[in-house]
């Protein structure tokens, strides 16, 4: 399965095909010109992010939700992934998490379940339908913890890695690939700087 990123929306976040959707969204950071930049910091921009990931969210959202996006439903995803890229950093670098992140993910997690409605009209058998009144973007954000708390439980067979290209800040799922980086573009990358680096050392050697 390929690592290639799809083209970004305009200033956004990038797209790595086949990354399980919190992964994917915790890599809504991106560095640019060595400066951290939020990739789904306008509405255009989170909505771009939430159809291009269509294919991986269960919630339906009309063209009427993407287009209603406000900056408080901005604020409520940038906290929500601040939290998730601080549980997978500690993950990653077997470290405690920060209670904060805990409390969080685990709050939105909880937010917006369905509970059972008794349907029973005359001349029908009684039947059972399960509702939900919590907005399409509150559910997506309740599918993102949902998949957080898999993968970090280990129930989800992911392998969790942070990329070790130079300047690069995203998680992938090593299973998929055996290499050390998220994509082919920050495996060129990691080795052209080991390539400097080895021709530093030599250099530095021949004038010793």
């Amino acid at each position: 399965m390929s690592l290639e990123t799809h083209a970004p929306a305009p200033a956004g976040a990038p797209l790595i095909h086949g990354e399980p959707l919190p992964l994917e969204f915790a890599n809504t950071v991106l560095p640019v010109r060595g400066e951290l930049r939020n990739g789904i910091g306008t509405p255009e921009q989170l909505a771009w992010w939430l159809t291009a990931c269509g294919d991986r969210i269960a919630t339906p959202l009309s063209g009427h939700v993407l287009h209603a996006i406000t900056s408080a439903d901005i604020e409520q995803f940038a906290a929500l992934r601040h939290a998730t890229r601080g549980l997978l950093d500690s993950r990653v670098h077997q470290c405690p998490p920060h209670p904060w992140d805990v409390a969080l993910v685990n709050r939105v997690s909880s937010v917006g379940r369905p509970w059972p409605q008794l349907l029973w009209t005359d001349g029908a058998p009684p039947s059972v339908q399960d509702v939900c009144t919590a907005p399409p973007l509150v559910r997506v954000q309740v599918e993102i913890a949902h998949g957080l708390i898999e993968l970090l439980s280990g129930g989800s067979g992911v392998e969790l890695r942070a990329c070790e290209a130079p300047g690069c800040v995203f998680f992938f799922d090593h299973t998929r690939s055996r290499r050390a980086w998220c994509s082919t573009g920050c495996g060129n990358r990691a080795r052209v700087a080991r390539h400097y680096a080895r021709r530093q050392a030599r250099s530095q050697a021949a004038r010793t």
